[in-house]
């Protein structure tokens, strides 16, 4: 059973977003994977999560995190990146602001583990003490660490 450190690597950690908006940290988070080995083809992938993105999703579903995800064939195995801006990324007509942007890709055969991760990411970021953690850890390695305790949980 593997762990979030192994699919969410430092390097995917981006603990000072520069986006004003969520596609926008999207697009930041996802262009470091153009060189990444578990990246098949990056454009699929980049189109991928883009499509699973809708503008409308934050009028329903009022949150300090949007998770970004897709089962899709450009990735060889779960590729998991997070970003976090510690300003907010501003939403129109919303009084909330998005601080965690994570984007998660599968490809079919691995569903079972990317429900299990995506759950305790999920899960995680419901935990007010876990949730203060990742807002305020002072880098990336202690954003997977709040992550990893998190799913030991």
């Amino acid at each position: 059973m593997s762990t979030i450190a192994d699919s969410l690597l430092i390097k995917d950690i981006h603990s000072q977003l520069k986006a004003n908006d969520h596609r926008d940290a999207l697009e930041e988070l996802l262009s470091p994977l153009r060189s990444d080995s578990r990246v098949r083809d990056w454009e699929n992938l980049r189109s991928a999560l883009l499509a699973d993105s809708p503008n409308d999703y934050f009028a329903e579903s009022p949150s300090i995190l949007f998770l970004h995800h897709s089962r899709t064939e450009s990735v060889s195995s779960l590729v998991l990146t997070l970003g976090r801006s510690k300003e907010g990324i501003a939403l129109p007509g919303q009084e909330h602001r998005i601080h965690l942007v994570i984007a998660a890709a599968i490809p079919e055969a691995l569903n079972n583990e990317y429900l299990r991760i995506l759950g305790a990411i999920s899960r995680i970021c419901r935990e007010p003490s876990t949730l203060s953690g990742l807002l305020e850890a002072k880098g990336q390695a202690e954003i997977l660490t709040v992550l990893e305790k998190g799913c030991l949980q």
